[in-house]
């Protein structure tokens, strides 16, 4: 099945964008090379929201297929379902997380970087990279060093998609107690993370419990569970015809775009809900939002440009290679040009190369790799269903 959405590639390669630039204002940060400090405060919480922002995108796309599918075939081919998944994102992951989980070590030693290479944990980041269990290693095995922590969202997708499809048709008729149920269970869990140390002081710290809680499945329910909404009011926007002409207005999307830009830039931020991560109810609203605005006949959005589109595509290779990418040429950076901080160094010229380094890697490995397994994948889909910008149906009571 084919379905294409305007503008979603292009805000894809927002949501890796966001996880890139701040991860480079970080390897600055820790090198003593940044100079900008307001670049920290505005990229503070920029990876965390670009994460969010996948998860949003994951549940509402994957949703949205799996609605398209039932209601054109009378069902949901499980077997078909979770190939494509596979041929997706399997055929990247375990040739970056195996590669770099067994020559990382040796390579940071020959870089004169300490670490852990010995076999017992190489042999152990391995296991639980092959059982995508990566972000539960990091819950409750931090101190095993050599993880291959980036790929901890990817294993939390995977594990999200395990369960999905399930899910969507045991409450196929109850989609909305559904999306109640996960914005409850993501309250719940922060909420036992603030009160559990109080019941049992001295066994562990609020900290301890939200960093376990941040990594695992659980805490990115509230976020699934929108773009899962988001996606059963777009499939159902016949029923909903006046709530998507109230709030599909060109006045009401600018201001709703201002204020997610202004959120993802940490100019509007409530500290006590960021610190306990209870502001990812606030960026699935916002993103929910922004699914539907995105799609909308009359979106202000004008994104469909062809290399945002590409970018879009190589979106995971880009998340995948970034950090890598970006630690090695800091290092190249710091060796020529020293670790003084210089402006035009390394807040110009370093970041626009880390971008476009990273772009270009994982433009290769998607034209030279990952295309083979997608071309794959299209032979799974149950049916061939393209939706593009002319061909979509306009929203009732909205212009196309």
């Amino acid at each position: 099945m084919r379905v294409h959405f305007k503008n979603l590639d292009a805000i894809r390669f927002l949501a890796a964008f966001l996880v890139v630039f701040h991860h480079m204002q970080y390897f600055k940060v820790e090198n003593g090379v940044s100079s900008w400090h307001i670049l920290s405060h505005i990229l503070e919480d920029a990876g965390r929201i670009g994460v969010n922002l996948f998860f949003v995108l994951s549940g509402f796309l994957i949703s949205y297929l799996l609605m398209k599918e039932n209601a054109q075939t009378g069902s949901i081919n499980f077997k078909n379902f979770y190939i494509r998944r596979m041929l997706r994102i399997w055929p990247l992951y375990f040739a970056y997380g195996i590669v770099l989980t067994a020559l990382s070590p040796f390579i940071m030693h020959k870089l004169g970087i300490a670490t852990q290479g010995d076999s017992h944990t190489i042999l152990t980041n391995l296991l639980f990279l092959l059982l995508f269990a990566v972000n539960i290693q990091l819950a409750f095995f931090p101190y095993n060093k050599g993880i291959l922590e980036i790929t901890w969202s990817v294993c939390i997708e995977e594990q999200f998609y395990l369960i999905w499809p399930l899910l969507l048709v045991l409450f196929r008729k109850r989609l909305k107690l559904l999306f109640l149920v996960m914005l409850s269970i993501g309250f719940l869990c922060k909420t036992l993370c603030l009160v559990l140390p109080y019941l049992f002081p001295g066994k562990f710290t609020v900290l301890q419990l939200f960093g376990i809680n941040y990594v695992l499945l659980f805490d990115k329910l509230e976020l699934f569970g929108m773009g899962m909404f988001a996606a059963y009011l777009l499939f159902n926007k016949e029923s909903y015809s006046k709530l998507f002409d109230a709030i599909l207005k060109p006045g009401i999307q600018w201001c709703m775009l201002i204020i997610t830009v202004l959120v993802m830039l940490s100019v509007i931020k409530i500290p006590i809900l960021s610190k306990y991560y209870y502001d990812h109810f606030i960026h699935a609203a916002l993103f929910g939002y922004l699914m539907l605005m995105a799609v909308a006949p009359n979106s202000i959005l004008n994104l469909e440009y062809p290399l945002l589109k590409v970018l879009g595509k190589v979106s995971y290779g880009i998340y995948l290679f970034h950090s890598p990418v970006c630690q090695l040429l800091l290092m190249v950076f710091m060796k020529v040009f020293g670790h003084t901080p210089n402006v035009p160094v390394y807040e110009i010229l370093y970041p626009l190369t880390g971008l476009i380094t990273t772009c270009g890697v994982a433009y290769l490995s998607y034209e030279l790799y990952e295309k083979h397994f997608l071309k794959i994948k299209t032979r799974y889909s149950a049916i061939q269903t393209y939706v593009t910008e002319k061909r979509l149906p306009p929203l009732p009571g909205t212009a196309s």
